[in-house]
Order: C-alpha cells, then sequence, then structure tokens
C-alpha cells in the first residue's frame, strides 16, 4: 500500500431502496423526524436537484454501477442480468488501492428472468457467482428479498445462505460494522456500501415503529388523489408504514455516524446517502 492511499478518505455509501424525498424532515416533511439524515444534509453537501434518470430498481442500480445511462446498454427495466464485463465502481477503487465492500441488495443479477417476479425469496436464496459481483473484494450480500424480517446473506463465494437475525437494516448495518471493526489498523482505505430495501414495500418496520405510527395523524402529498374512502384509508395507512420504515432507517444513519466517531473514523470518512428512486404515497 502506498503513502498517497493512506492518505485518501474511507468513503460510506448508505443506499436506499424508494425513499420519497419528501419524505425527510431536511427536505420539508413534517410528518416525520429524521435527524440523524438531517444532520448529515446541514454539515455537508446536499444535491436537491438530483434525479434518477431510470427511476425503478435495475436501471438504476446499474447507473450507480457502472457511472453509464441504462438505456446505453439497453437495461429494459427489472429482469436483467448485468454483464460481468461491464467496468464498476469497485474496479476503480480497486486499482486505487481500496478495500471495496458491499452489503445487502444487489438486484444486478437478473433472477427474475428464471422465476417470476413475486418469487422474492427464491430469488433472495440464490447465491450470486463471484465473477457476476462486480470485483468487490468483500461480499455480505443478496439479489433481492423484499421481506426485511426474512433475509439471508451471502459471504464471498460461499453458496450458504446466512440468515439476519434482525430486521434488515439493522443486521445489514451491523454487518457493516462488525467488518469495519475487525479491519487490522494499517489497513488501506474502504469504500464501503451498505443497500438496504426498506422503505421498500411491503412496509413493515420493528413492532414498537409499527405501533407508533398505527394511528398518527399524517399529510399526504398535496397532489394525493384517491377513488373514495377505502382507498383513501388504504393509502394513508401505507404512509403510515412507510415512515415507520424510515424512522428505522435514519436510526440507523445516527448508530452509524456514532460508529465512526467511536472508531475514530469519522474524520476519516466520506459519508454518502442516496436513493435508487422514489415512492408516489398516492401522488399522481
Amino acid at each position: 500500500m502506498s503513502d498517497k492511499s493512506m492518505n485518501r478518505p474511507n468513503i460510506l455509501v448508505i443506499f436506499s431502496d424508494q425513499l420519497r424525498r419528501s419524505a425527510l424532515g431536511c427536505h420539508g416533511n413534517r410528518d416525520i423526524a429524521t435527524p440523524a439524515i438531517d444532520a448529515l444534509a446541514r454539515s455537508g453537501v446536499s444535491f436537491c436537484n438530483a434525479c434518477a434518470t431510470s427511476p425503478i430498481c435495475v436501471p438504476f442500480r446499474f447507473s450507480f454501477m457502472t457511472g453509464e445511462y441504462a438505456h446505453s446498454r439497453y437495461v429494459p427495466g427489472i429482469e436483467w442480468r448485468m454483464s460481468p464485463v461491464e467496468r464498476t465502481l469497485a474496479d476503480d477503487f480497486n486499482a486505487a488501492g481500496y478495500e471495496t465492500i458491499y452489503v445487502g441488495k444487489w438486484h444486478l443479477y437478473g433472477g427474475h428472468g428464471r422465476w417470476p417476479i413475486s418469487n422474492a425469496k427464491r430469488a433472495g436464496l440464490t447465491p450470486i457467482p463471484r465473477d457476476h459481483q462486480g470485483r468487490w473484494k468483500k461480499w455480505l450480500a443478496f439479489e433481492l428479498r423484499n421481506d426485511p424480517f426474512d433475509t439471508y446473506y451471502f459471504e464471498d463465494d460461499d453458496p450458504t445462505p446466512r440468515k439476519i437475525e434482525a430486521y434488515q437494516t439493522d443486521g445489514l448495518c451491523d454487518l457493516a460494522m462488525n467488518h469495519l471493526r475487525k479491519r487490522r489498523k494499517n489497513a488501506p482505505p474502504f469504500i464501503g456500501v451498505i443497500s438496504v430495501e426498506p422503505p421498500h414495500p411491503p412496509f413493515v418496520a420493528p413492532k414498537p415503529l409499527m405501533e407508533r405510527w398505527k394511528n398518527r395523524s399524517v399529510n399526504p402529498p398535496l397532489n394525493f388523489s384517491v377513488p373514495d374512502d377505502v382507498a383513501q384509508r388504504r393509502l394513508i395507512q401505507n404512509l403510515r408504514r412507510y415512515y415507520a420504515c424510515i424512522e428505522n432507517l435514519d436510526m440507523n444513519v445516527g448508530r452509524l455516524m456514532t460508529f465512526l466517531e467511536e472508531n475514530d473514523l469519522r474524520q476519516k470518512t466520506i459519508v454518502v446517502f442516496i436513493s435508487d428512486h422514489g415512492e408516489l404515497c398516492g401522488s399522481h
């Protein structure tokens, strides 16, 4: 490892799924408190006009991973597999002497082409071959699951599924922090991605948060429109559940920032918080 690489900052990317911009306090939401995410926005740079050019999971993840527009590689939607010859974010950081770490949802292996999209459990129990992992040196990840209380991950090239014995966002953050704790003191800088599914549907959070949000008053988007009272009640309830997931996400952002501070990493680490795309929440 060169002296130059030792002086480079670590990079931690917190990658949420289906998080709407207006669901955060820093973007004007008054129904939910997101103090940890808001603190990141205040203390750093907030890209208020950034957009997902293809606001659906797989095309966005392809662009994030390669820097290419999804349409330039004919990424049609969800049922698609990224070629292992695509140059990825990990390739650039590997070449720069970084340890590259990927934790959580991948969604670039294209399992849906072999089974129905509804069968996320089967996709989540299928290991991703090492040559399809984008050259991330440390792999603690899975294709997708869409059930944050029943998620498994795979480590490196081991095909054995390992159950996350916690709510998915909590468990994936624990995995990342545990790995970083074990790094030797003279290790090279790292780039770590923690990719969590919540607040992606089915909008379920740990029980205390679900209870806290059960009957809370919420304000739907200004262009909220539903055909009848039944649909309105359903959408309001989904919005409450959605906020419960986001509150848990914010708590985990706080945990990660505390971890960095306690392990003398905060001043050495650039933290990036992103989402692949938003959620309509009844908007039109």
